[in-house]
Formats: C-alpha cells, sequence, structure tokens
C-alpha cells in the first residue's frame, strides 16, 4: 500500500497535534505534582527573609547552605502566592 505525499502530511499533523497536547496537559499539572514538605510552613515571609539574608551575607556558603537559601527564596516566593494554579 502506497501513501501519497498529502495522507503523509495528514499523519504528521495529526500525531505532532496531539504530541502537543499532550505536552501542554503535562505544563498545566506540573504544580499539582508538587508536594508540600512543611519545612518553612510555620514561619512567616518576614522570617523566612531574616534567615535568607543571614546567609547571603556570608562570603562563602557550603552546599548545603546553598541548598537552603534556594528553599527559601521558593518557600517566599509560594508564601507571596507566586505558585498559584492561573485559571
Amino acid at each position: 500500500m502506497k501513501i501519497t505525499k498529502q495522507q503523509l502530511k495528514e499523519i504528521i499533523k495529526e500525531e505532532l497535534e496531539a504530541v502537543m497536547a499532550e505536552e501542554e496537559k503535562k505544563d498545566d499539572d506540573f504544580l499539582g505534582d508538587v508536594k508540600s514538605t512543611g519545612e518553612w510552613t510555620d514561619y512567616t515571609i518576614a522570617q523566612l527573609q531574616k534567615k535568607k539574608d543571614t546567609l547571603m551575607k556570608k562570603e562563602t556558603r557550603t552546599a548545603d547552605e546553598v541548598t537552603t537559601v534556594r528553599q527559601l527564596n521558593f518557600a517566599i516566593n509560594a508564601k507571596q502566592g507566586d505558585y498559584k494554579k492561573k485559571d
């Protein structure tokens, strides 16, 4: 069975549309997969910022401290509402 160029174009177009729709769905559910660890939930934004500032004042930071700064950044942004789902 031979496939014409037009038929091949249609098949490719349909496959691309299906893949793009699937990828878009994954993007929409990105934040839905994030589980809260609760490590920073009991702190206010000001307290988190103070902890971050303390670490940032150091000349050099260990790998654990760098990780903590990143976690604090994420926690601050989350508490400010930067990661809420957009409808």
